[in-house]
Formats: C-alpha cells, sequence, structure tokens
C-alpha cells in the first residue's frame, strides 16, 4: 500500500511526503517523522499508523486538535482523498493499493 500526504502551498506548488513507515509521527519536535516547525502546531500533534490495511489518524496532544474533513478528531480512520489538518496546514491523503486507488464506498 502506497500513502502519501500532500501540502499545497501558497505559491501553487505542492510538497509531497511519502509514508513508508508503520507509524508516521507528525508535530513540531524535530524528531517527528514529519516536521512542522510552526508555533500553532503542538510538539508531537499527531500520528499515523498503518496496520492490517487500516490507516489511522490519532490526536496525540489533548490541547491541539486534529482534523480530518474539517471536524475535530482524537481518531479517525484514512481513505483516499481526505483532508488532514494541523494548525494551519492542510495535507491531502492519496492511498494506492497495488495501484489500485482506495475510495470510501
Amino acid at each position: 500500500m502506497g500513502i502519501q500526504l500532500t501540502i499545497s502551498n501558497h505559491d501553487g506548488t505542492n510538497r509531497s511526503f511519502e509514508l513508508t513507515k508503520d507509524r508516521t509521527t507528525i508535530g513540531r519536535r524535530r524528531n517527528c517523522d514529519l516536521h512542522v516547525a510552526l508555533p500553532s502546531v503542538a510538539p508531537l500533534h499527531c500520528e499515523i499508523k498503518v496496520k492490517n490495511g487500516l490507516i489511522q489518524l490519532l490526536n496525540r496532544d489533548p490541547d491541539a486538535q486534529t482534523f480530518h474533513n474539517g471536524n475535530a478528531v482524537n481518531t479517525a480512520n484514512l481513505i483516499h482523498e481526505d483532508v488532514v489538518k494541523i494548525g494551519p496546514v492542510e495535507f491531502i491523503v492519496s492511498v494506492k493499493d497495488d495501484e489500485t486507488v482506495i475510495r470510501r464506498l
């Protein structure tokens, strides 16, 4: 399964991050797998876990909000084209399994 997070920048460019581990941490800490150096992002804001074909978003800071498709969540299952937002940063989720795009039924 291939999973990517893509950020759209204000200048119209995109930046993509391939998630290659079973657990990907996202936050302001330098040792996070995806480092977001903004004061409105918590040191360990959230993580994405992949297990048995399920992709799960987990909020990791009770004082910070993690959004899934516009809703604040503690946990959420992710699929293709979902939107994850932490602070001012929005990621578009891309999921492919053996060259097939996984979508919500």
